[in-house]
């Protein structure tokens, strides 16, 4: 299984394409919670059994993989690193631009 960020009930064309991988839960459970734990998230956490975002939930959200990735870098290293840096750097990119239409919803899970 994997966990991937998505928006349930696209209203067009491109929110129907709007698809990011996040992690594999092995992955997830490996890497991103023991980072979570250690820094007190509140959101990420919830990235393994499925959360809704809202847009005004976006800087909050962002603000935590900001700091996800400042642990991913000094605590991993090698092809980890590279994978976790590389699906936040996705994540971050195009989060933000999912929420274009009003009332719009994406889900991660």
């Amino acid at each position: 299984m994997s966990i991937s960020a998505f928006i349930p009930e696209p209203g067009s064309d491109a929110e129907r394409l709007f698809h990011v991988p996040v992690a594999t839960e092995a992955f997830f459970e490996d890497c991103w919670e023991p980072a979570a734990e250690e820094l007190g998230l509140r959101w990420v956490p919830l990235f393994a059994t499925g959360v809704e975002l809202t847009k005004a939930d976006v800087p909050e959200v962002l603000g935590e993989l900001g700091r996800l990735r400042a642990w991913a870098e000094r605590a991993l290293d090698g092809d980890r690193l590279a994978l976790l840096l590389a699906r936040l750097g996705r994540l971050t990119e195009e989060l933000p631009g999912a929420f274009e239409r009003e009332g719009a919803v994406v889900y991660i899970g």
